[in-house]
């Protein structure tokens, strides 16, 4: 007598085992980001030094690194032997990519890039700006520059040197750099010129004109520090941050007319690294480009 129950498939209940270690791939990632974001902001707030960031991120990279090797190995574990807990593995995984990634952009950056520290436009000389990160800065840091610095196009305006001033006035207004000093003028003439000038007091002959108030000129200087005579030179001392870490570089514009066009030139130097992994590049790309945009509607030429 056949039953009916041998007519059905054979079921049961199969145990399946649980990876130990489901959770370790996921918390070194999620520990490694934390990190990483309290070693930024404690370096952009001043509360650590150089040293004390590097060892941080070092720190970073090798629990994200470990926590890969252990989320590789668990995704095998569950694929091949079905093992359970396969969700906290793979969010391990992709958590640890995540606090990767930005040590593979830095290795590809530094890949692409001169190992140097500084970029200019070709109207600067490459020997007055291939120059080793400052004295004050700490030797064993950051890295050595071993490499000339990259050469930037640079720009030529069918236009006065003013107009072409007082777009890049614009330009640094936008991108916020901090501005030291503006020469106007030869530099090499402006120290003859200004004590000439303190010794010649000169003879009107034209009408006398009204005294303005003290507190008149005062305001209309503290309106904009970067007002400045016309004149067929301007060179601007400016510092530019980057975005992550703020790392301050010393940039350096020139504008020169000659005829009726006036050459752009600038010069970037990282103040406190020996390399820059192309952001003194990106800087100088990044503020000319801005600059044919506010120049638009007048012809621009690459100098180079």
């Amino acid at each position: 007598m056949n039953s009916i129950y041998g007519r059905l498939p054979v079921s049961g209940h199969y145990l399946q085992k649980r990876l130990r270690f489901a959770g370790l791939a996921r918390g070194l990632a999620a520990f490694a980001i934390a990190l990483m974001v309290a070693a930024v902001v404690f370096y952009r707030l001043g509360w650590i030094v150089p040293q004390a960031l590097i060892g941080l991120l070092l720190l970073v990279g090798g629990l994200a690194a470990l926590a890969l090797l252990v989320a590789c190995y668990g995704l095998l574990r569950v694929w091949f032997a079905g093992v359970r807990g396969g969700h906290k593995v793979f969010a391990g995984f992709v958590l640890s990519l995540i606090a990767l990634s930005p040590f593979a952009t830095g290795a590809y950056l530094a890949r692409v890039n001169p190992q140097a520290n500084a970029a200019y436009t070709d109207g600067f000389a490459p020997e007055a700006t291939a120059a080793p990160a400052p004295a004050s800065a700490p030797a064993s840091a950051f890295a050595a520059p071993t490499e000339m610095p990259s050469v930037v196009p640079g720009r030529r305006y069918l236009a006065d040197a003013p107009r072409v001033y007082q777009a890049a006035r614009t330009v640094l207004a936008d991108h916020g750099w901090t501005v030291g000093e503006v020469i106007v003028g030869d530099p090499a003439l402006a120290g003859a010129e200004a004590e000439r000038q303190s010794d010649d007091l000169g003879v009107s002959t034209g009408a006398v004109p009204l005294p303005t108030p003290r507190a008149g000129i005062d305001a209309m200087v503290a309106d904009d520090g970067l007002d400045r005579p016309d004149s067929d030179q301007y060179r601007v001392a400016a510092v530019a941050r980057d975005r992550l870490f703020a790392l301050p570089s010393d940039v350096t514009i020139r504008l020169v007319q000659e005829g009726g066009e006036t050459f752009v030139d600038l010069r970037a130097v990282s103040r406190a690294t020996g390399l820059d992994l192309g952001q003194n590049r990106r800087f100088i790309e990044a503020f000319l480009a801005d600059l044919d945009l506010a120049m638009s509607g007048l012809e621009t030429i690459d100098a180079g």
